[in-house]
């Protein structure tokens, strides 16, 4: 089964100047998706950013997911969000009318829990060290491994993703990886997005 390839933003080490020039050479390289992940910016920012990042996901037939604004992604009518295991408890209620709800779990017990609250896809990790959260040790393999066999969702690995670590978590048995510095910093994401797929077993 081929393994899905999701692109996560983050604009603080976008190879190009403009941000947006960035997400449009991302998705020109045809991820499965991508997950508009800019926590820091205001409301009125982050949905402006979405509208700009849905419309040219659109352009490119890529999948589309806002992170954690849960009105700008109910506003864009795209029908899938993605937000924390603690949100994903907090707002039950408002979720309720996305068709896919991604959830960020970090141990296998988080997993059975969000699955049982609604989650329609689960983001495990970090399985291995990350720039992304300095400090945190990875999860590792075999953990992840216990997720995806617990899970009746699918489950995407994110943390330390590169061509070299995409085949170990293949292996474990997830449907697909999270991938953010390797795009979100190249100047040639079509050729890097190459090597991924390549590593991830197949176009």
């Amino acid at each position: 089964m081929r393994k899905m390839i999701i692109a996560i933003t983050d604009r603080r080490i976008s190879a190009a100047h403009d941000f947006l020039d960035q997400v449009e050479a991302v998705a020109a390289a045809r991820p499965d998706m991508i997950i508009l992940r800019e926590k820091d910016v205001s409301e009125a920012e982050y949905r402006y950013l979405a509208v700009e990042c849905a419309r040219i996901c659109g352009q490119h037939r890529v999948d589309f997911c806002v992170n954690t604004f849960i009105k700008a992604a109910a506003a864009i009518g795209d029908g899938r969000v993605q937000v924390s295991f603690g949100t994903l408890g907090a707002e039950k209620d408002r979720l309720r009318g996305f068709e896919e709800v991604w959830v960020s779990v970090h141990s296998p017990s988080e997993a059975v829990a969000a699955e049982d609250m609604g989650a329609t896809h689960l983001i495990y990790g970090n399985v291995f060290e990350t720039s992304c959260k300095p400090g945190a040790v990875g999860k590792g393999v075999a953990e992840l491994g216990v997720v995806c066999a617990a899970a009746g969702v699918p489950v995407f690995a994110v943390g330390g993703m590169d061509v070299n670590t995409i085949s170990k978590v293949v292996e474990a048995g997830c449907a697909g990886v999270c991938i953010r510095g390797l795009l979100m910093a190249s100047r040639d994401p079509s050729e890097v997005m190459g090597r991924l797929r390549a590593a991830a077993g197949g176009q």
